[in-house]
């Protein structure tokens, strides 16, 4: 080979080592260190698959009667559950598939190619793997069908939920899980009653056109009215529950309720799986800590308004909402996805600041907790 030609391609290697050997000694040292402070600790989950008819809207003026979907799932609910684990644990994973067609598990929270997808597991079968909890941080799981081939129906279909790895010196707060989702139906058209049960409409995916946007597996889950002349009622049972706790016949116990002032920590997933979810709470500004604890890009912002989560990721965002209503009355809260058409599709949900100690003894609409660090190492201590 003519000298020039192979100077040229080493003075080129050198240019090219200088100009990216930054890069890549800071990928091992973010990645090394947290791998080096292993806690030694294996924490096991089992994930069922299945398929099964889920309502995804309430009765509400938008959908009178409310909306049913054929829909799939992990352990029978959409989102799955958030898995909590600490930083250096090792995190083992059972997936079982109870339902009728292949499904799979696709974890975020991995750095690995072995552990990081379970691979198509047939009707009827098992399989059992591992990977290590290397960064801290809030990631997104879900199912990916075949081998990929219907990834895009099993993520809209339900299939996803959160990994949540508790960094080392995690301060305490109070910490919730929320999971936007995007369903595209077949008994849905615009607003008013439908009838039957939905399946997955490949035409209005294609189209990026969702026909509700789910909290935690339902449209307004949380999420009772709009309007203080002209009501509209968004979800009539918790329209209804928030009326009797009000007027002291009841308790609000499907709502999320913070002290004013409490530190809260929420982990916020998009599994789309086609849009981006513009993240706000209005009447709070919030504290983004997304990504490894690690200095990298991203891992804090401060008092932001809104922040953006594309589909297939999950944020940590912490915010402390300042007081209650005037006289001791509740201070109303609301989270929303700021896209104004994934408002009025379901992406809303309230926070009440309470005063009252009595009313907290429900802080925390059933599977929205998240064990903190606190509450994960207490029952070690305990042997559970």
């Amino acid at each position: 080979m003519n000298k020039a030609i192979v100077a040229g391609l080493a003075a080129g290697v050198l240019v090219v080592g200088l100009i990216f050997s930054p890069l890549f000694s800071g990928i091992t040292s973010y990645l090394s260190p947290a791998q080096a402070q292993s806690t030694g600790n294996t924490k096991h989950f089992t994930l069922v698959a299945s398929e099964k008819v889920l309502q995804v809207a309430p009765d509400s003026d938008l959908h009178p009667g409310g909306v049913m979907y054929n829909a799939m799932v992990f352990n029978g609910s959409i989102p799955a559950p958030v898995l909590a684990v600490h930083q250096g644990d090792k995190v083992e994973i059972t997936l079982v598939n109870e339902g009728k067609v292949i499904h799979s598990l696709d974890f975020h929270a991995a750095v690995t190619t072995t552990g990081a997808n379970s691979g198509p597991v047939k009707a009827g079968e098992n399989k059992t793997w591992s990977f290590d909890a290397v960064n801290a941080g809030a990631f997104f799981y879900h199912c990916s069908g075949d081998g990929l081939n219907g990834v895009w129906e099993h993520i809209a279909n339900g299939m996803y939920g959160a990994v949540v790895i508790h960094p080392h010196n995690e301060k305490p707060a109070k910490e919730f899980y929320v999971v936007f989702g995007q369903v595209y139906t077949d008994n849905v058209n615009g607003l008013g009653a439908v009838n039957g049960t939905g399946s997955f409409d490949m035409g209005k995916f294609w189209n990026k056109e969702p026909d509700l946007v789910l909290t935690n597996g339902m449209s307004h889950k949380y999420a009772p009215a709009v309007g203080g002349v002209a009501k509209i009622v968004l979800n009539k049972p918790l329209n209804d529950e928030l009326t009797a706790a009000l007027g002291g016949n009841g308790t609000l116990k499907d709502f999320f309720l913070v002290h004013p002032g409490e530190q809260t920590r929420w982990y916020i997933v998009n599994a789309g799986p086609n849009d981006y979810v513009a993240f706000h709470f209005i009447g709070a500004q919030m504290d983004v800590r997304d990504g490894s604890i690690i200095n990298r890009y991203g891992t804090q912002d401060k008092n932001d308004e809104t922040w953006t989560i594309p589909p297939g990721s999950a944020s940590v965002i912490e915010a402390v909402f300042p007081a209650g209503g005037p006289n001791g009355s509740p201070g109303v809260y609301v989270g929303v996805d700021h896209e104004m058409t994934d408002v009025v599709k379901g992406a809303a949900f309230a926070v009440i600041a309470l005063d009252a100690e009595p009313a907290m003894a429900h802080d925390q609409p059933e599977g929205t907790a998240v064990m903190s660090m606190e509450d994960t190492m207490g029952s070690m201590a305990m042997g559970q």
